[in-house]
């Protein structure tokens, strides 16, 4: 009987272990402002690298049972769960800046899963650490603010001489959607980042789909 009931749970064992999957897991960071003008990127490309290829904190979250876990040094990681449960993950719970969370469907998973996080948090961080004021007063909130208040605007940078294709665009931006451009001589890269920032917030709101710089 003890010999039967060893082979009973052996088997059980046996198809739990093929009856789950392996995932390989990959957490990388992109950038939330990709732009050849390299002062308005949010960060460099070797920055995201560095921000990639480090190690990170797994947090595996599938009917009540949490498995904690890391990556490796280039952030790929792996595990085995039921295939056809869906997963919440949790990674780098404990650092704000770098913190995410996915849920996933696992059968969807077709080959590794990758987990992208965007590096706006950080960028939108340094930024206003080195600007303060100014992002106080042109911060995403701010311009959502601005628009339910009805000040509709856009910031843009202030130059001497102005190219006449670039004075005929803002006048036409501003005749067609009943908004003025405030202007700013010389910003520091982190004011073309917030100024940026705030005409996506406010475009959007406004329902402008054209470039306004």
């Amino acid at each position: 009987m003890k010999k039967i009931l060893f082979i009973v749970t052996f088997l059980i064992s046996q198809f739990n272990l093929f009856s789950q999957k392996e995932i390989v897991g990959k957490v990388a960071f992109y950038k939330s402002i990709e732009s050849d003008w390299k002062v308005l990127e949010s960060f460099p490309n070797q920055t995201i690298k560095n921000l990639t290829n480090r190690v990170h904190s797994i947090e595996i979250v599938q009917n009540n049972h949490i498995s904690k876990l890391e990556t490796d040094s280039t952030g790929i990681f792996k595990f085995k769960t039921k295939e056809n449960d869906s997963i919440q993950i949790y990674v780098n719970a404990s650092f704000p800046l770098f913190k995410e969370e996915f849920e996933i469907v696992l059968n969807q998973i077709k080959d590794t899963l990758q987990l992208k996080i965007s590096d706006k948090k950080i960028s939108v961080y340094r930024d206003s650490i080195n600007e303060p004021q100014f992002y106080a007063q042109y911060n995403e909130k701010q311009a959502a603010l601005d628009f339910q208040n009805g000040k509709k605007r856009l910031l843009a940078i202030a130059v001497d001489w102005p190219k006449e294709d670039v004075i005929k665009r803002f006048e036409e931006i501003e005749n067609e959607y009943g908004i003025k451009y405030d202007y700013f001589f010389e910003p520091s890269r982190e004011k073309i980042r917030i100024m940026y920032r705030y005409n996506q917030v406010m475009k959007k709101l406004i329902g402008i789909n054209k470039n306004v710089w």
